[in-house]
């Protein structure tokens, strides 16, 4: 063993930054846990790295000695199947919290939009008929009917058509 100059830890493996940083992270840990790992902004942000001065996409597992160099894209989000990708809880925590943050801000985006179109319209805004409106279109939870209008599965004004024959028919 004289001269052996690296201890293998086989659960764990060692990764360095392009400025010669040293993170430790679990075996099997891929290229967004790393990035994750540095900083929740550059996880959120990563599109994918050079390993070893090589091009490599986000699901690459890294080994021992890697040298790891986060590539981003301010146009990036976190996306559901990276959750599959990683293997650390902090990323999966980070990306939970960046996917629940994003829903967030479409649907109050969603329910502005909607509410506004109302207000063009001259309608008035009835939060109980609304509703009755979303039952009756078959969503279980409010959430769901606000991403769907934020994903334009659903039109605003077609809503607003149902919406209106729903009232004059409880009227």
């Amino acid at each position: 063993i004289i001269g052996h100059s690296c201890v293998e830890y086989k659960d764990e493996v060692f990764v360095f930054t392009p400025k010669g940083d040293l993170y430790k992270l679990p075996q099997g840990a891929t290229i967004l846990d790393f990035a994750f790992t540095i900083h929740s902004n550059l996880g959120c942000r990563c599109i994918g790295a050079r390993v070893n001065g090589k091009n490599a996409q986000l699901r690459q597992t890294l080994n021992s000695g890697d040298q790891v160099e986060i590539m981003t894209s301010n146009t990036q989000t976190p996306k559901q199947d990276w959750l599959n990708i990683v293997t650390t809880s902090k990323a999966r925590t980070k990306i939970r919290q960046a996917l629940k943050e994003m829903a967030a801000r479409q649907h109050a985006f969603a329910k502005e939009t909607l509410e506004r179109k109302f207000k063009n319209r001259k309608i008035e805004y009835d939060e109980g008929t609304m509703m009755r409106l979303i039952k009756r279109l078959g969503f279980k939870v409010v959430t769901d009917f606000y991403q769907s209008i934020a994903d334009e599965t659903l039109d605003v004004n077609d809503i607003i058509d149902k919406y209106l024959e729903l009232q004059k028919r409880e009227n």
